[in-house]
């Protein structure tokens, strides 16, 4: 009798000691394999909204600031700047928009209205409306992004340089 009260004892007490261990071991498993199961970073999404369709001049290049937010683990960031683009709006309101970095060095590239281009002060290179190289050193054109509208919002594509 005293034989199967100790066996008793003894198997409850494991059967506790188990689950406390359990109850421990459970959340230091989770957080080392948590990384693997979740994507712990994201944010910056493919298409960025950089504005309204009407407030982009038809024909005329604008300058604008890609915005986006981000979370790393528990820490979001909102309006974090990502970088700037070219919007250019055309007659059909279909849109072209361009890298602010020449694709020769990566200089800033600005849109000059008395020459209606866009030069890149670093190597003297000059850009046509349409993202052409007209001349310089520049080994191709302009670096452009898609784009759709919707619901008269534009969307940028900041992840993808074509």
């Amino acid at each position: 009798m005293e034989k199967s009260r100790r066996s008793f004892l003894k198997i409850i007490s494991n059967i506790l000691g188990g689950t406390l261990a359990a109850g421990i071991l459970a959340p230091i498993i989770g957080l080392i394999i948590h990384p693997w199961l979740k994507e712990t970073v994201y944010g910056t999404e493919d298409f960025i909204g950089i504005g309204k369709l009407d407030d982009f001049p038809v024909g005329l290049p604008k300058k604008v600031t890609v915005t986006s937010s981000k979370m790393d683990a528990w820490n979001i960031f909102e309006g974090l700047v990502m970088g700037s683009v070219w919007v250019i709006r055309q007659r059909d309101d279909s849109l072209k928009v361009f890298s602010t970095n020449c694709p020769h060095l990566g200089c800033g590239i600005d849109w000059v209205n008395d020459v209606s281009s866009f030069l890149c002060p670093c190597h003297e290179g000059v850009f046509d409306v349409n993202g052409k190289t007209i001349s310089g050193p520049a080994p191709r054109d302009m670096y452009s992004y898609r784009t759709k509208v919707e619901n008269n919002t534009v969307f940028v594509d900041y992840k993808n340089i074509t």
